[in-house]
């Protein structure tokens, strides 16, 4: 009974969660902005492996989907409590939030430059799928780590800075950044899958053909939705926050009021 439990696809998911939630830990404890990603890339590859092993292709991009969520609990809550540590430990994470609190100040996002945004997901999405293909996955999921870091190093600010905290929590991860992630998981699936199945592991041809379909279809919509939403979704956030707050990276500093009758 319990050798078939760890033979499941809860087993591999629970596992694949606390991969993304101990990768980060370990790297965190590192202090090196090259050593975080790393270790929470590695660790994203041996339940990558593991679960497609014992699964097959599609369970690989659930636990994929599984260490992304583990390493993002993980990497917000310790961002939001280690503000001043964030900008030298994470890669990008300063000049990230930057280009975002930017964009909601001033309320032009990338819908004003359609064209340069799709060169920049197009040159993003080639280098990922390029290393998924080359590393089996493992380069992929090391850019996905750096990726989810400083998306959620910019998170944690947003949090750390509102005025509105459940609405602010709600907009923080954009619908579209989303939909982007899951987009790389599946392609990062099904690109490593090309060189696994050349090394005998378990792939299955059919998953890895549905996941590339997936993973296109999710990247088109991921670039939809950024040039249709980022305005009401841009203007609906700065209402939530304190924008000033924000750009110094610290809470948001209680109102203090005299009620003399």
């Amino acid at each position: 009974m319990a050798g078939s439990w760890t033979l499941s696809p809860p087993y591999f998911l629970a596992f694949s969660f606390l991969c993304g939630v101990v990768g980060f830990r370990m790297g965190w404890r590192m202090n090196s902005r090259a050593a975080l990603p790393l270790s929470q890339g590695v660790l994203g590859w041996v339940a990558y492996l593991a679960a497609g092993s014992f699964l097959g292709t599609a369970w690989s991009a659930a636990a994929v989907g599984a260490w992304a969520v583990g390493t993002s609990v993980a990497s917000t809550y310790v961002f939001f409590r280690n503000a001043t540590e964030v900008d030298d430990r994470v890669l990008r994470a300063k000049p990230y939030r930057e280009e975002m609190l930017t964009w909601l100040e001033s309320g032009r996002g990338p819908e004003a430059r359609p064209l340069e945004t799709l060169a920049r997901h197009t040159r993003e999405l080639i280098w990922y799928v390029a290393a998924a293909v080359m590393t089996a996955n493992l380069g992929a999921l090391v850019m996905g780590a750096i990726l989810l870091n400083y998306m959620n190093a910019y998170v944690a600010t947003i949090v750390r800075a509102a005025t509105r905290p459940l609405r602010a929590a709600a907009l923080a991860w954009n619908v579209w950044s989303v939909v982007r992630v899951a987009a790389y998981i599946a392609l990062g699936a099904a690109g490593g899958s090309l060189v696994l199945r050349f090394l005998s592991f378990r792939v299955d041809a059919a998953a890895m053909r549905g996941l590339a379909i997936a993973g296109a279809a999710g990247a088109v919509l991921d670039l939809t939705l950024k040039l249709a939403l980022s305005r009401p979704l841009g203007r609906a956030l700065a209402s939530s926050i304190d924008l000033a707050a924000a750009r110094e990276n610290r809470f948001v500093q209680p109102t203090l009021a005299l009620h003399l009758e």
